[in-house]
């Protein structure tokens, strides 16, 4: 008898352990940042790729493994969401990446994805820059000639 009584109650002791860690674990994390590396079904997102003191090195960051649960949308319209696919997803992009379940403790973070929502997309590689302050880009000719 006494055998029973120890082991209910180890039982409802590991029980309440187990609640206690699958409360915690309902609050959603989630990244505001740019994807800056996908490496097979893993996005990598940095709040801040271009910190100036760190390098990027400080900044928040975690990986996202991509799954088919996993819920991909393109902000459009100013807040409407369309599908995406994950094909869409590209480095540079501005995206909001939220956890799904637990999350390691490691630097970066790691996780499954429960949704990514592509902000703003990329910028482009033809887009003509700006030129240095106090210089134009027109030229002159010299009317003597």
């Amino acid at each position: 008898m006494k055998k029973k009584l120890i082991l209910v109650v180890s039982v409802l002791a590991m029980l309440l352990a187990a609640a206690s860690v699958a409360l915690a674990q309902t609050e959603s994390v989630s990244y505001v940042g740019f994807i800056t590396n996908i490496s097979g079904a893993e996005v990598l997102v940095e709040e801040d790729p271009q910190d100036p003191v760190l390098g990027g090195v400080g900044s928040n960051k975690g990986y996202f493994t991509v799954t088919g649960e996993t819920e991909i949308f393109r902000l459009v319209g100013g807040d409407a969401l369309a599908p995406a696919t994950f094909e869409d997803l590209e480095s540079g992009q501005l995206v909001a990446a939220t956890y799904s379940g637990p999350i390691l403790e490691s630097y970066p973070s790691q996780g499954g994805a429960e949704s990514i929502v592509i902000l703003a997309d990329a910028p482009t590689d033809d887009v003509v820059p700006e030129p240095p302050a106090g210089e134009t880009d027109t030229v002159q000719y010299d009317s003597a000639v």
